[in-house]
């Protein structure tokens, strides 16, 4: 039975050897060396061994060698030679002498003679004074139309290392004659002038800042003047200013403030004088921010005017602002501010000294809005192109008065809209040329008014000089003005008073000089004045000279 078992062990061994030898030449995965995996395949990884010791790269030696010199060192021994050399001379006067002494003496056609002399203390560090005189006057080309003009002006200024102070007094004679209609229809017994007194005194102080900007500065302004016709009015006018500036947090302050009395006595046809007074109070703060490309100012103006008929609070809001597109070449500016201005005697007679009717009331400018541009055309040359708008309150204009010799002042008592265009242009070649020009171009829109009578609608200004040599200077002034409009009075056969619109034509006031250089000391002048010989009407009724010509020397000493 064993036997058996053997042999049948023996026979499935021998079958199942034979049996994978026929799979392994048949199968046609082997023969493409191709093995086929029915089970997953999960691979096991051992755990890495982790060296407990940082790597420490070896670190190259770097040897500093050593070398060593021999050097022989000698002493040498001497004694300094010390000997007195002369001072370099400086000549006699470390500065040189100034000539500030001048006096001018002339004479014209019309029988115009002139006058100046200038005496001054010169150079002084701490102290200079000065005083001028001045006469000009003429016998006219038209009857009645001379005039005369004197005037005296004096200075003391006292500098020191904290403030410094001035003090300066003018008196001013001026003698005109009213040889304008109706005076030329009438046979006068004799001329029909006036004369005006002006006594001016002002005064001034401020301190110096040397060590810092951040330091409190201030400067104060005090003044009185009498202005006077002894036959008609009297005017008193005395005011005090104080302006101060300090910077608060890199941002500078400044306020403006002041009180101004004003008192007016006029004398009516019984001969009495009736005096009006009138007062002003002005408090003016703003700020300023400043950088590298731009700048801002921001404020108000504001006034209480006190007289007879109560008093009045007037306030205006101020601003301005500016950037630089191309720095000193080419700025952009624009703003808005307002201010109230008294009407003075002495400010009428000074634009128009024709006019012997006056009413004195307060040009209120309620609003002016203002912009444009500023900049450099080159190195020497400066340009400023300015559009603005304003509203005005009693804006002054002037016209003839047909019942009393002269002109009267006229007000636009409602809101007048005042529009203006300007062009500036500033050049000058060292001191050899300078050339100035200044046009505007103005539009007025009235209510009460018919035109803004004797105010012009386009006016420009021209000044040249040119110096040739140092020995010649010529001088050339333009004044162009457009039409103007002026209006007189008359009573018609119905004893009806009408006004008359009255057409002022343009004109150009044309004048020449040239000043000869003798030597330091002496220069000879010619002036030729209104070279086109244009008797034009600045004001209806009064032409001006025609031609003229005025011709002299001056002596500095």
């Amino acid at each position: 039975m064993k036997a058996i078992i053997n042999k049948t062990i023996l026979l499935a061994i021998a079958c199942f050897i034979g049996f994978n030898a026929s799979a392994q030449n048949n199968d046609s995965l082997l023969r493409d060396n191709q093995v086929t995996v029915i089970k997953n395949f999960k691979p096991i990884l051992s755990d890495a061994i982790k060296i407990p010791v940082n790597p420490n790269p070896e670190k190259p030696e770097y040897v500093k060698p050593i070398f060593t010199y021999d050097v022989a060192v000698k002493q040498y021994m001497f004694e300094p030679t010390i000997y007195t050399i002369k001072p370099l001379s400086m000549g006699t006067m470390l500065l040189p002498k100034l000539k500030g002494n001048y006096m001018k003496v002339g004479f014209g056609n019309n029988l115009t003679p002139v006058g100046e002399i200038y005496l001054n203390t010169v150079r002084n560090k701490q102290l200079q004074a000065g005083v001028f005189l001045k006469h000009l006057s003429s016998n006219g080309d038209l009857l009645y139309n001379n005039f005369s003009n004197n005037t005296i002006h004096t200075y003391v200024k006292k500098y020191g290392d904290k403030s410094n102070h001035g003090l300066e007094a003018y008196y001013h004679r001026n003698k005109i004659n009213l040889y304008g209609y109706p005076n030329s229809d009438k046979n006068l017994p004799e001329d029909p002038s006036i004369v005006y007194h002006l006594y001016d005194v002002k005064s001034h102080s401020y301190n110096v800042l040397r060590d810092s900007s951040d330091k409190l500065s201030y400067r104060t302004d005090a003044g009185f003047y009498h202005f006077n016709n002894s036959n008609s009015f009297k005017e008193n006018d005395a005011s005090l200013k104080v302006q101060l500036r300090k910077t608060i947090s890199t941002i500078p302050f400044e306020l403006t403030s002041g009180i101004r009395l004003n008192n007016n006595s006029v004398k009516d046809t019984a001969a009495n004088w009736n005096s009006f007074q009138r007062i002003y109070f002005d408090l003016n703060p703003q700020l300023f921010m400043i950088s590298k490309e731009f700048y801002l100012k921001g404020g108000f103006n504001s006034t209480i005017s006190s007289d007879s008929a109560g008093s009045q609070f007037h306030f205006y809001p101020k601003a301005e602002g500016a950037y630089y597109i191309i720095p000193n070449k080419l700025t952009v500016f624009a703003g808005f501010t307002g201010n109230l201005k008294p009407v003075t005697y002495r400010n009428v007679i000074t634009e128009n000294p024709f006019v012997t009717n006056i009413s004195l009331l307060n040009t209120n400018t309620k609003i002016e809005v203002y912009g444009g541009l500023k900049g450099e055309l080159g190195p020497q040359t400066n340009y400023k192109i300015t559009s603005s708008s304003a509203s005005v309150e009693n804006l002054v204009t002037f016209v003839q008065d047909s019942f009393a010799n002269g002109q009267t002042l006229l007000y636009e008592t409602e809101k007048a809209k005042i529009t203006t265009l300007s062009f500036e242009l500033q050049h000058q070649m060292n001191e050899k040329f300078r050339f100035g020009l200044y046009t505007a171009v103005y539009g007025y829109e009235l209510k009460t008014l018919k035109r803004a009578y004797s105010l012009p609608l386009f006016e420009t200004k021209i000044n040249l000089t040119y110096n040739i040599g140092d020995k010649f200077m010529l001088k050339l002034d333009m004044f162009y003005w457009g039409e103007r409009y002026s209006r007189i009075g008359a009573t018609d056969s119905l004893g009806n008073y009408q006004s008359k619109e009255i057409k002022l034509d343009p004109f150009v006031d044309l004048n020449f000089g040239v000043d000869y250089r003798y030597s330091k000391n002496l220069s000879a002048f010619l002036n030729f004045n209104n070279i086109a010989n244009n008797k034009y009407q600045k004001y209806f009724t009064y032409p001006v000279y025609g031609i003229n010509i005025l011709g002299g020397f001056t002596f500095t000493f």
